[in-house]
């Protein structure tokens, strides 16, 4: 099977990407702390507005022309922390995990922070949980500054998130 390929999402992908985060909220539901009910991405009239702000980058993973795995990046739009760059939503749908899809999305992620004028780090926040996730990130440089607990409530139980930064 041919490596996926990597670029930022257009208006025109917001349908595609809208389906891709309803999978994302389903099927792992304590990565995120978005709800379907409640999440405008699984809006495509919505998404299509959003991936046209050029300080907000979802980027995409495709093969043979679906979207199978996504993580958005965004600048801070504060301007005392214009100077950071914020990671999310990174998912791989799970018949591509395991084949490098994800820190193939982190690094281009990553690039497009690298990019932006006068960003020196990248901040991330992943659930305690998800141990495959943070190795990956720990992999790429970031590294755990702190712990919230019970960040995340989810069917009764409270989950922590652990927040991450990598610094440019």
């Amino acid at each position: 099977m041919p490596e996926p390929t990597i670029r930022p999402l257009t208006p025109d992908d917001a349908a595609a990407y809208a389906v891709l985060r309803r999978e994302m909220l389903r099927d792992s539901p304590l990565a995120f702390a978005a709800s379907e009910s409640t999440d405008v991405g699984v809006d495509a009239v919505k998404m299509a507005q959003r991936l046209s702000d050029p300080a907000n980058r979802i980027l995409g993973a495709f093969a043979a022309g679906a979207l199978v795995g996504a993580a958005g990046v965004m600048r801070q739009p504060h301007p005392k922390m214009a100077h950071r760059a914020y990671i999310w939503g990174v998912y791989v749908t799970p018949e591509f995990r395991g084949r490098g899809v994800g820190e193939m999305i982190m690094r281009a992620a990553i690039d497009t922070a690298r990019a932006w004028p006068d960003v020196d780090s990248v901040g991330l926040s992943v659930s305690a949980e998800t141990h495959l996730a943070r190795r990956l990130y720990e992999r790429l440089g970031f590294v755990a500054w702190g712990v919230e607990p019970g960040a995340l409530r989810w069917e009764g139980r409270a989950y922590d998130e652990v927040h991450m930064c990598l610094s440019l």
